[in-house]
This record gives C-alpha cells, sequence and structure tokens, in this order.
C-alpha cells in the first residue's frame, strides 16, 4: 500500500504544497538564524547617525563627565586635522657623549597634536623635562654617533623619557615627536 502512494505511474505523490512548506520553513529558519546573531551580537544597538545629530546636547554632556573623571590616554583619531603645538626651549642642551671626549650642543623642540595641555604641562614641569632630556643625552656613546640614523635613534630615547616624566607628573604624556632645531657634535 505504501509502494501505491509513492509510486502510481511513475510519479511521486508528495505534493507540491508540501515541498514548498518545507522549504519555506527552512528560509525562516536561516533568516530566523541570522537575524539572532545579529541582535545578539549588539548590530542593532547602533544608534542612526541622524538620530546621533539630533540628540547633539547628550553626547556633550557624556563628554564634560569624561573630563571631569581626569585624563585618559586616547590614540590620537587624526593628527592631520589637529593642529600642531610646540615647545622650544631657549637654552640648548649641553651632554659629554659616553666614556669620550665629544660634547653635544642641541636645541630641542617638542611637538604634540594633542591641546594645549600638553604645552602647558611641560612648562609647568620644564625643570623635570629638562633633567629627562640631558638624561638621555648623556647616554649617547661615541659608536651610536657614528651611525647614520644617530638622529632618529637620540630623538627616540629623548621622547620616550620626556613623555615616562610626564605621564608620571601630569599622567598624560604626549609628546609625539622631539626636534633638533640645532645639532653639534664635537
Amino acid at each position: 500500500m505504501a509502494d501505491e502512494e509513492v509510486q502510481e505511474g511513475g510519479k511521486s505523490k508528495l505534493p507540491f504544497k508540501l515541498i514548498a512548506i518545507v522549504s519555506l520553513i527552512g528560509i525562516v529558519v536561516i533568516v530566523g538564524t541570522v537575524v539572532g546573531t545579529l541582535f545578539i551580537t549588539g548590530y542593532f544597538d547602533q544608534p542612526d547617525p541622524e538620530q546621533m545629530v539630533a540628540e547633539g546636547d547628550g553626547a556633550s554632556t557624556a563628554d564634560e563627565e569624561d573630563e571631569e573623571a581626569g585624563p585618559a590616554l586616547l590614540e590620537t583619531p587624526n593628527p592631520s586635522r589637529l593642529d600642531t603645538l610646540y615647545h622650544r626651549f631657549e637654552t640648548p642642551f649641553t651632554a659629554n657623549v659616553l666614556q669620550s671626549r665629544m660634547v653635544m650642543q642641541i636645541s630641542v623642540s617638542l611637538m604634540t597634536h594633542y591641546d594645549e595641555l600638553v604645552i602647558t604641562n611641560v612648562m609647568n614641569n620644564e625643570d623635570a623635562i629638562r633633567a629627562a632630556i640631558n638624561e638621555a643625552l648623556s647616554e649617547t656613546t661615541e659608536a651610536e654617533v657614528m651611525m647614520p640614523n644617530f638622529r632618529q635613534i637620540v630623538e627616540e630615547r629623548v621622547r620616550i623619557r620626556v613623555n615616562a616624566m610626564l605621564e608620571r607628573l601630569e599622567d598624560f604624556g604626549g609628546i609625539e615627536s622631539v626636534l633638533f632645531t640645532e645639532f653639534l657634535v664635537q
């Protein structure tokens, strides 16, 4: 009897409607899985850009609360869009080359793309920053002086020391580059 239902004249008796319903249920399950996954991962929680522009004032209060909490170490979003600020030390730095009779005399400027607060921090702690720069310069060896990328090595060492000093004193470094406006090794 089952054979009679399945095959009658070589044709399957499964109705077309049953195949369509099973296919439709399969599609609904797949779509439901995709939508559920998007919902769980938070895709639908992102606010619309138009809604963010309309709310404008709500975003500024959140920024003010973050500023009151203290300085946060953040990556620079796009340095080309921000102002470049400099602080030039008036008197040059003089340091002996380690285990040598050579002497370096360097005029230094510090550069940042952050706000004026970084430059203010440098000016408020200028003596400590000068000491950090002198310490970094005094580590220079005669072998380093002979290297072709000597200035980049010294610049990186000075930048790291200045940022470390600022982070220790003000909880934020912010110096992105050290520029040598005058450089003399004798």
